[in-house]
């Protein structure tokens, strides 16, 4: 599967594209939670091109077999110390190994990375196993959004 994965740098032609998966990607988790302040469902275009023009930011369309399954942003916070946001893979494509292979060719992209960081909803166990699979533990920070809704910071270290 992994091999079968490709990240392809996105650039300002890719913006309206990116915006349209990340919506429908997201989608199912903001009917779940009515999450409108922090949504990537609910972010506006502007938001994706400015993701895409940061200078510290790479963002990626993930694509399996030729076809565009999804994204990753990789945003390089200090020299070596990266953050995710957003992973998202349309939801016809998920539970399939293809985010577990986008984290993976996203690690081997950034041999300098000395630690990589991300956040997630608590409650979604699907997403919580596929980054402790991927080799990201809890921090034990959590910003509570909602009764149902709590997101969790996770970490990874990489080997030197």
């Amino acid at each position: 599967m992994i091999e079968t994965v490709e990240l392809v740098l996105a650039t300002e032609k890719d913006a309206e594209l990116l915006h349209e998966m990340k919506y429908l990607a997201f989608l199912p988790l903001y009917e779940k939670y009515h999450d409108d302040e922090i949504s990537p469902a609910k972010e506006p275009m502007e938001k994706v091109i400015d993701s895409i023009q940061m200078e510290n930011s790479d963002y990626y369309l993930i694509k399996f077999q030729d076809k565009l399954v999804g994204g990753v942003r990789a945003v390089e916070r200090q020299a070596g110390v990266f953050y995710i946001s957003p992973i998202f893979i349309l939801p016809e494509f998920q539970n399939q190994g293809m985010g577990f292979a986008a984290i993976e060719k996203l690690f081997a992209m950034y041999p300098q990375s000395i630690s990589w960081s991300l956040d997630t909803i608590f409650e979604e166990k699907g997403n919580c196993y596929l980054y402790e699979k991927c080799g990201f533990y809890k921090t034990g920070e959590k910003n509570v959004i909602a009764d149902n809704m709590t997101l969790i910071h996770y970490e990874k270290t990489m080997k030197g």
